[in-house]
């Protein structure tokens, strides 16, 4: 028989100290964390919805199949934290302390990271479809496999980053820096393609 699911709603935890803390199936609905001590914490099955983390300390953390839905994450200090199988969907981050960070196979649909500083993070196989891109720093990364339809790519820097196999619009070519970006055969004809360009053998 699956353990009770722990609900917490509206409930207040600002500057709270709670570091080394392991939570397991508890669901938190519109509460506040800010400036919240939450240094290495373990989350597992763990759903937080509209719930506020401004300068909020998550660094050193683990966060397995958890979902943070429509989050608020301002001057956050997230920093050699591990997320696997989870998701951000709808969630914004802005003035964050994001590297070093792991990433694997988390879901970033809607979410805001514009202007972020992601250099040299790897999104292999990620979601970011739809999501704000506009002016951030992923130089160095790796973005293999990563799905990038309806993003906003104005400006995003992607200098020597890998693109290879990476599902993205058209207008990526035109809008993000791209000097020495890696990427595929099939890419380079699209990029052709938004330039003007016609490919032929």
């Amino acid at each position: 028989m699956d353990a009770e699911i722990e609900e917490f709603v509206g409930e207040d935890f600002s500057e709270a100290r709670l570091p080394r803390q392991h939570w397991v199936r508890r669901h938190y609905t519109g509460c506040t964390f800010r400036d919240a001590d939450l240094s290495e914490l373990r989350t597992e099955h763990v759903v937080f919805t509209d719930c506020d983390f401004t300068g909020a300390d998550l660094s050193d953390g683990e966060h397995i199949v958890t979902a943070f839905r429509s989050c608020t994450f301002a001057r956050t200090s997230l920093w050699h934290s591990v997320f696997r199988s989870s998701t951000m969907m709808g969630s914004t981050f802005e003035q964050c302390r994001l590297r070093p960070v792991e990433f694997d196979e988390v879901d970033f649909t809607l979410v805001s990271l514009g202007r972020a500083d992601l250099r040299g993070v790897d999104f292999t196989d990620c979601r970011l479809r739809e999501a704000n891109l506009v002016e951030t720093d992923l130089r160095n990364s790796d973005l293999r496999a990563v799905d990038l339809h309806g993003a906003r790519t104005f400006g995003v820097r992607l200098e020597n980053a890998d693109l290879r196999g990476a599902h993205v619009d058209a207008s990526l070519w035109t809008t993000a820096k791209l000097t020495g970006t890696k990427i595929d055969l099939a890419q380079a004809v699209a990029m052709a393609a938004a330039h003007g360009m016609v490919v032929e053998q």
